[in-house]
């Protein structure tokens, strides 16, 4: 493996270890503010676009007391990127890489069941980190809202800071 290669190889593992991260809190919050108890037992794992849609409604449905209004805008506004995101990351994951020695980059070809024929692009090991970078800063956000407001409160006099309590 060259140097190339392996900074594509780098950035596309660290892109989908970000989402799988994201994914998983977009489930908790599904089931958080559904209230299904055990998640993985009671209802099947759906995909993370049905994820996302059912915490939005479930999110809209609830009262004030429980998610005041700007936090609940705050969750919306981080909500609202992620269809886009995994559609990118789908892109990148399931695209067939091949270094271009003339052009000095990756050309890509993926399948596309909805356009009827492959998608062709030309891309850098670079730009991976862009969609990793905002998965990471989704996590970060995402994590700190369910552990706030669905998870437990932590020990501030332990150090102990609020965390999901996602249940298995």
């Amino acid at each position: 493996m060259n140097e190339e290669q392996a900074a594509l190889a780098l950035g596309l593992g660290v892109l989908v270890q970000r989402a799988a991260e994201v994914e998983y809190i977009l489930h908790g919050l599904h089931a958080h503010l559904s209230r299904v108890e055990r998640p993985y037992r009671d209802k099947p794992h759906e995909s993370v676009s049905h994820s996302i849609k059912e915490a939005k409604a479930r999110l809209t449905t609830l009262p004030t007391e429980r998610i005041p209004g700007q936090e609940r805008s705050g969750l919306l506004h981080n909500l609202d990127p992620c269809p886009a995101g995994f559609t990118e990351r789908n892109r990148y994951i399931h695209s067939c890489w091949v270094y271009d020695e003339e052009v000095h980059g990756w050309r890509t070809v993926k399948d596309t069941k909805r356009l009827g024929h492959p998608e062709f692009g030309l891309g850098s090991s670079e730009e991976v980190w862009d969609p990793a970078g905002e998965f990471a800063r989704l996590r970060d956000k995402l994590a700190a809202w369910d552990a706030h407001f669905l998870g437990t409160s932590g020990d501030p006099s332990l150090g102990e800071p609020p965390a999901s309590s996602k249940r298995l």
